[in-house]
């Protein structure tokens, strides 16, 4: 039981070491981006390390450079 309860926290303690490690991308939602962006400022880092000032302007740059830049973070890069 106690070798049992020593591995579990033992987990636990590993788990949240490395937790800052797994970087969650995502999609971004590119609906109407053809049709231009709102000029609203709520950052989003890029997979490529750049900050775009919405959501919908990453998608801008990805249509114009034909590139699949994901998003890492809400924020400054």
């Amino acid at each position: 039981m106690k070798l049992a309860v020593t591995i579990t926290l033992l987990m636990v303690v590993l788990l949240s070491l490395f937790s800052g490690y797994i970087k969650a991308e995502r999609e971004p939602t590119c609906d109407g981006a053809a049709h231009g962006c709102p000029r609203n400022y709520d950052p989003v880092c890029g997979t490529d390390g750049k900050t775009y000032s919405n959501e919908c302007l990453l998608c801008v740059e990805n249509l114009k450079k034909n590139i699949h830049s994901r998003i890492t973070k809400n924020g400054k890069c």
